[in-house]
């Protein structure tokens, strides 16, 4: 279990491309079967714990649900592949709640590990200006420089300059994974006695979400520090922190960049390629709003409703909520809420977690992460578990 969460924020693995992995002749990794090197480590526990579970009438109904929606599938070895994902993660939650102590026991030492090793690596990046390499292919880097194409970039005083990655698909993703890391880190404040080490995280994690220059998790990370800081008794240190905050962004952001899209990502078409998904999204409903297009072939549908359009992004729909109804349908959606509200009814769900579930999904309606890539999906299992 130590080295299952320790790895969840690399991605070292082996992709294998079938026909079915492309799209208009494109590889698409969102579409490839991948084999992680955390996988091996699930799998082991998996084999350890290894129970028979006592189904339910409700559960053979979500096996028959599977089974249409997989049938109905574009194509159905995707479905089936990203139904074994979701099974994979499902199980990590159970795994999670019966040993909930231990895990929390784990997490103290391992937080810090994640969000020094991602913060550190992306100071590396933003200086040399592309990935360093070297070791940091094995936690999952991805070689890139300024010039590579669909590379993300910022603008500093018209200056361009790469986003940072750390081991992560896309800077996006690393600052929502920080953000979450760091309010985890919040709520074992009581428990660090080096309150030195504490701070030094705290800003390390800080400084890791600057560089990723996601500006709707900065937006989020400004909302979350007002939070914290709220009961402190020197009101005037939390006034400085927010102006100093505010005069960063304001520095940080190209004078002549649109104001309109200022969140999401720093592409200025960004915001017309979302909405294009968005309809796309909307359209794939309205063709299947029962059992969906197919767990995973959201993209594999997408040209059919984007032929005319004057910008392709071949890109999941940024918003979790119509990529959920998109792939599994309005009866998907139904039986997610259920089992989701049934499983929180039974917990005595703390602040923290209320805060975190409302980070995930405020970020999860201008973007897509939490549902398609693989560290984000680990770290969304992990938090449904010790809820």
């Amino acid at each position: 279990m130590f080295l299952l969460l320790l790895l969840i924020p690399t991605q070292l693995g082996k992709h294998f491309w079938f026909d079915w992995s492309l799209v208009l002749g494109i590889r698409v990794d969102y579409l490839s079967s991948t084999l992680y090197l955390i996988d091996l480590i699930w799998l082991g526990l998996f084999f350890l714990n290894l129970k028979i579970p006592v189904l339910k009438f409700k559960h053979f109904l979500v096996i028959g649900f599977v089974i249409v929606n997989i049938l109905i599938a574009r194509d159905w070895q995707i479905a089936i592949y990203k139904w074994i994902r979701i099974f994979q993660l499902v199980w990590l939650v159970w795994y999670v709640v019966k040993n909930k102590e231990l895990v929390e026991r784990y997490l103290i030492k391992i937080i810090p590990i994640w969000m020094i090793v991602e913060s550190l690596l992306a100071v590396g990046q933003i200086s040399k200006g592309g990935s360093l390499n070297g070791i940091w292919w094995w936690l999952g880097e991805r070689a890139f420089d300024f010039n590579t194409i669909g590379i993300a970039q910022m603008s500093i005083i018209g200056n361009g300059l790469v986003r940072a990655y750390g081991t992560f698909s896309h800077p996006n993703s690393l600052a929502g994974f920080l953000l979450i890391s760091l309010i985890l880190w919040w709520k074992y404040k009581n428990e660090i006695k080096n309150k030195i080490y504490w701070w030094g995280v705290v800003w390390l994690g800080l400084m890791g979400i600057i560089l990723t220059g996601s500006r709707t998790i900065w937006v989020l990370t400004l909302m979350v520090l007002v939070l914290f800081f709220r009961g402190l008794k020197n009101k005037w240190k939390v006034g400085l922190l927010i102006l100093g905050l505010l005069f960063f962004a304001f520095k940080i952001i190209d004078y002549n960049y649109p104001i309109g899209n200022f969140l999401g990502g720093w592409d200025e078409n960004g915001l017309i390629k979302r909405g294009q998904l968005n309809l796309a999204a909307i359209e794939m409903v309205k063709n299947s709003p029962i059992f969906g297009v197919g767990t995973g072939n959201f993209l594999v549908n997408l040209p059919e409703f984007q032929k005319n359009n004057q910008i392709f992004w071949l890109q999941p729909v940024h918003n979790i909520i119509l990529l959920i109804v998109s792939e599994i349908g309005f009866l998907g959606l139904g039986i997610l809420i259920y089992f989701l509200a049934e499983y929180l009814n039974k917990k005595k769900v703390k602040s923290v977690f209320v805060l975190i579930l409302g980070i995930i999904m405020m970020s999860g309606m201008v973007d897509h992460y939490w549902l398609t890539l693989p560290q984000n999906m680990w770290l969304v299992a992990l938090i449904l578990g010790i809820i």
